[in-house]
């Protein structure tokens, strides 16, 4: 007597839907004292240098501020916030790596790239949040003083592009972060490497543009991670790309960390 076994499916043998990785980062990501630290820390700073701001900055009585300037005291924190996230999004992978719990992870998850995907959207999303508080927060701070001084606050003329611009920076730079945490697979490599890309890597372009006046080193600069970032925060003609131009440099500078990790990844050992 022949007995027929019917073998379950790769998908069904995992036993996890993609919405089961998602819940599961999600209680990674919620129940890490990093992930408090770092907001935390962000909304801070980002609170004293909006108040420092608008305490010293005083538009005209009786006008309406301009949306340039608007932004410009609501956003100045942005740039060493989206360090804190990335550093975040580094964490959040080499973490893992450091405590070898990595392997309890593609375990569950065995084909290891929906787990690495997940992660990046629920840290980009956490990422996203936060820099709604921040931007929304900064501008009723600074429309708090404006109207002190008598002058009016808008969201037209770009301003409200402009906050919204800016949390999608830092869910482009967290997302980044922990694909790059993913390709080094270690913290203090991938923080190393972002703190480099998006402090030092500007002003050694900034200073050999300004020394060598090369109209391509002032090209390349525009297309680095941090100034492509901080356009979509700018006011209209106030940024050095174009919207559109500084999306796509952004897509591409997370296609050039993920391409590899994501092959990496699915080929490396743990």
């Amino acid at each position: 007597m022949t007995t027929t076994i019917d073998r379950p499916s790769s998908a069904s043998t995992s036993g996890v839907s993609f919405g089961r990785v998602l819940h599961a980062e999600w209680l990674k990501l919620v129940t890490v004292r990093s992930t408090y630290w770092t907001t935390a820390i962000s909304v801070a700073l980002a609170a004293l240098v909006v108040v420092l701001v608008g305490a010293n900055v005083h538009p005209q009585p009786g006008s309406t501020a301009d949306p340039a300037l608007l932004l410009t005291a609501t956003t100045p924190s942005l740039a060493f916030v989206a360090l804190i996230v990335g550093v975040l999004g580094v964490l959040s992978i080499g973490g893992e790596y450091a405590t070898l719990q990595i392997r309890s992870s593609y375990t569950a998850v065995p084909r290891r790239l929906p787990a690495l995907l997940a992660k990046a959207i629920v840290v980009g999303a956490w990422s996203f949040v936060l820099g709604l508080v921040l931007t929304f927060g900064g501008f009723g701070i600074i429309a708090l003083f404006f109207g002190g001084d008598g002058a009016a606050v808008s969201l037209g003329g770009g301003v409200l592009g402009g906050l919204v611009g800016g949390a999608l920076h830092l869910a482009v730079v967290a997302v980044f972060a922990v694909g790059l945490g993913a390709l080094v697979r270690s913290s203090a490599a991938g923080i190393s490497i972002l703190t480099a890309l998006l402090f030092v890597a500007p002003v050694i372009l900034g200073l050999l543009g300004a020394l060598l006046r090369a109209e391509w080193i002032t090209t390349v600069t525009e297309l680095l991670l941090a100034t492509a970032g901080g356009d979509l925060s700018a006011a209209p003609g106030a940024a050095g790309l174009d919207l559109w131009a500084a999306a796509l440099a952004l897509v591409g500078w997370v296609l050039v960390v993920w391409i590899p990790a994501l092959v990496l990844t699915a080929v490396r050992d743990v």
